[in-house]
């Protein structure tokens, strides 16, 4: 627990236990106690948090993902988006790996749907100055899935980190679990977290909303949403409506639809 005072080693009260309260990295605590025994009382109110990563008062969420080995998880990516906007923080994409392979086609489509997209040219410092500028004096949460180059991209950001870094796996095509639990760093008046890797994302297990609630949480289907003829349209399969005429259209992207439908699916089936 980092303090005025220094980082203390705390216990949380068994009560936290009795009402199924977690204390969360991030978290604003009260301490009680003195050197060698202190417990840590009371949890602040949260102005967001998350079960994974299990974290909260975020200021910043910021994806990475990678241009190649492994290839973007789009599923994985909007499943992460989702959760970010029903935390109210918009979150923003970094791209690593650009200096093996471009991505223009995965940068526009994440552009046109609304989103900051941060292409990282490691060998030639692009897109650095930019994140370091968005972290100053903030939380900043870094998640993403194994081998997106995560830990490289806050060693580049932070060389005094010195984090363990891994390699992508050849035969499976995903990277190796280097980050085993929320870490939080000084950081330009504010903090990173570095957040373990994953492959998968059991996003009905991980988000407490329903299935007609996740539109919302689709920022690029706004314009549209409201307007459909149903007033329960799951703008999945229905005659007439908007999102789906959008869609149609061109406004919104096919990848981003397919991800809202496979979620839905996946909310259906839990609720």
């Amino acid at each position: 627990m980092k303090t005025a005072e220094g980082v203390l080693e705390c216990k949380a009260k068994g009560i936290f236990r009795k009402h199924d309260i977690t204390p969360l990295a991030g978290d604003n605590v009260v301490v009680e106690g003195q050197s060698g025994d202190y417990v840590i009382a009371e949890i602040l109110e949260r102005k967001n948090s998350f079960g994974r990563p299990a974290l909260a008062n975020a200021d910043n969420l910021i994806l990475v993902v990678s241009s190649v080995d492994p290839s973007p998880n789009i599923l994985v990516l909007d499943k992460l988006i989702a959760m970010s906007c029903k935390a109210d923080i918009k979150p923003t994409i970094v791209l690593t790996k650009t200096d093996i392979t471009k991505a223009a086609e995965f940068i526009g489509i994440y552009r046109r749907a609304g989103f900051s997209v941060i292409e990282i040219r490691r060998f030639k410092g692009i897109g650095l100055g930019k994140l370091t500028s968005m972290c100053k004096g903030k939380l900043s949460v870094f998640v993403g899935n194994s081998g997106a180059g995560k830990s490289t991209l806050l060693n580049d950001l932070c060389p005094d980190l010195m984090l363990e870094t891994g390699e992508t796996s050849k035969k499976l095509g995903r990277g190796k679990h280097v980050t085993r639990a929320v870490e939080l760093y000084d950081f330009k008046d504010g903090l990173i977290a570095d957040t373990p890797g994953f492959s998968a994302l059991d996003f009905a297990g991980d988000i407490n909303i329903k299935p007609d609630e996740l539109a919302l949480y689709f920022p690029d289907f706004a314009p549209y949403r409201d307007h459909c003829y149903f007033s329960g349209c799951s703008h999945t399969v229905e005659k007439d409506c908007a999102v789906l005429d959008a869609l149609k259209r061109g406004k919104i992207e096919q990848s981003r639809h397919k991800s809202y439908c496979a979620m839905y699916k996946e909310l259906g089936a839990r609720s």
